[in-house]
């Protein structure tokens, strides 16, 4: 790139100096022919460097990662975009529980009162096995709340990754004031855990 620049600078100057020359022969040598061609032939040359000046400053902006709908950074090769994904979720994700001992009731933030047991071995199947929780959700507030037994989860530490619910028996519905349901869940698991819960903003664990 900086080759083509000072070739393009020279090839200018170039075209400066036949442009004037040009001009003594037409204006001062009288020589009308000669001084015409001579600065045609230089004009011709100046509108050709014009030209590939601008497409080499083109591509240079475009290099710098001037184009405003561009997400990469040229300069560090990174995506920024991915790069801020990542740490917002690395500061946020861990942030988003509270961590919890098995069994232990919770207050959430719609007055109501959570406990979960320990997850339990329920069955075990060829390649797979089904654990059960056992889930109590009362509602301690004054006004009927909404609750889904699906979003209670189960984690599993070591592999990272989330049982599927089987429940047949689920709930799903609004829990009056003073009511309370207790039902039993069941998660298909592919190894032995260790494995939390979780629900809302809290982490049942050991």
């Amino acid at each position: 790139m900086d080759m083509l620049l000072i070739l393009l600078i020279s090839l200018f100057t170039l075209t400066f100096i036949g442009v004037v020359v040009g001009i003594i022969l037409l204006i001062v040598r009288k020589e009308r022919w000669a001084g015409i061609i001579v600065t045609g032939l230089s004009f011709g040359l100046g509108f050709c460097v014009l030209l590939a000046g601008l497409n080499v400053a083109t591509a240079t902006l475009f290099e710098a990662s001037n184009n405003p709908f561009s997400i990469y950074n040229y300069d560090a090769g990174e995506d920024l975009y991915a790069n801020n994904f990542e740490e917002d979720y690395d500061e946020d994700y861990y942030d988003d529980y509270t961590d919890v001992n098995f069994g232990e009731a919770v207050t959430i933030e719609n007055g109501s009162t959570v406990t979960i047991s320990k997850p339990e071995l329920s069955q075990k199947k060829e390649g797979y096995e089904i654990y059960k929780v056992k889930v109590k959700f009362e509602n301690t507030g004054s006004d009927a709340v909404m609750f889904y037994s699906e979003d209670v989860s189960l984690y599993d530490d070591t592999d990272d990754d989330y049982g599927q619910q089987i429940t047949e028996d689920d709930f799903s519905g609004e829990v009056q004031p003073g009511e309370a349901k207790e039902i039993t869940l069941y998660y298909e698991v592919f190894n032995s855990g260790p494995y939390d819960v979780e629900y809302d903003n809290y982490n049942w664990t050991e």
